[in-house]
């Protein structure tokens, strides 16, 4: 079932309850980014440099509907938007700059943190096509089906387990690791683009505490070199 009927059930579905149940629908979650949806995180040095942007244009006044995991292969060719324009995601650009002769070596990390503990939320690396401004994500609904569908490589949730202020690593936040032994600097360009989808996990239960919250969630980006460099950059 295409995301946007997949909404569209979920809704029809909400609706119906608020007959038998009053207050007891589901929720709404708000995603915002402040500064003109744009966040730059500055390294020691002015070679090394981060920016996140909120890349969807979305009505964020009634936030997020929950999603589900096997709905962001739609999601991301639907830019976050159901049949009936609602928002059950968000898409962020994340540049990384590095004005160095040699090739660096970056780890990529995104943490999450929810508003309140019940809320989880998970993210994916999107494809983007330039040409034909569309975005997909690495895997299919249908992978979902494939017993050998490696799922934690390709949807995280976010949550840091290393000690803080200690680096992430592979070990201990491999839920978190976004792109690894990525190159930039020298050769290779001095500039890398990626793009990250951030959705509300839809866990299949009544979720009406959280309804009318305005805010979903906080992140980071966070981009380690082999040399022990750090720099990271907010985002909500």
């Amino acid at each position: 079932m295409k995301f946007e009927r997949r909404m569209g059930y979920f809704l029809f579905c909400c609706i119906s309850l608020v007959l038998v149940v009053v207050g007891a629908t589901f929720a709404y979650f708000t995603a915002s980014v402040s500064d003109e949806n744009t966040i730059k995180g500055d390294a020691a040095t002015v070679t090394f440099s981060l920016v996140v942007e909120r890349v969807t244009s979305i009505d964020m006044a009634f936030g997020l509907i929950p999603m589900k995991n096997n709905q962001a292969p739609n999601a991301a060719e639907q830019k976050c938007l159901d049949d009936l324009g609602n928002a059950g995601c968000q898409i962020y650009k994340i540049i990384v700059n590095a004005d160095s002769d040699t090739v660096m070596f970056l780890d990529g990390y995104v943490v999450t943190t929810p508003r309140i503990e019940q809320l989880e939320t998970r993210f994916t690396k999107l494809l983007y096509d330039e040409k034909n401004d569309s975005y997909a994500t690495d895997f299919t609904n249908e992978d979902f089906e494939d017993e050998l569908f490696d799922f934690d490589r390709y949807i995280k949730d976010g949550v840091r387990t290393s000690v803080d202020p200690l680096p992430l690593n592979h070990t201990d936040d491999y839920s978190c690791l976004f792109v690894e032994n990525e190159q930039i600097g020298g050769a290779t360009g001095k500039q890398r683009i990626f793009y990250l989808m951030v959705w509300v996990h839809d866990n299949g239960e009544a979720q009406d505490y959280l309804q009318g919250m305005q805010l979903a969630y906080r992140g980071e980006v966070v981009f380690t070199t082999a040399e022990g460099n750090q720099i990271s950059a907010t985002f909500d």
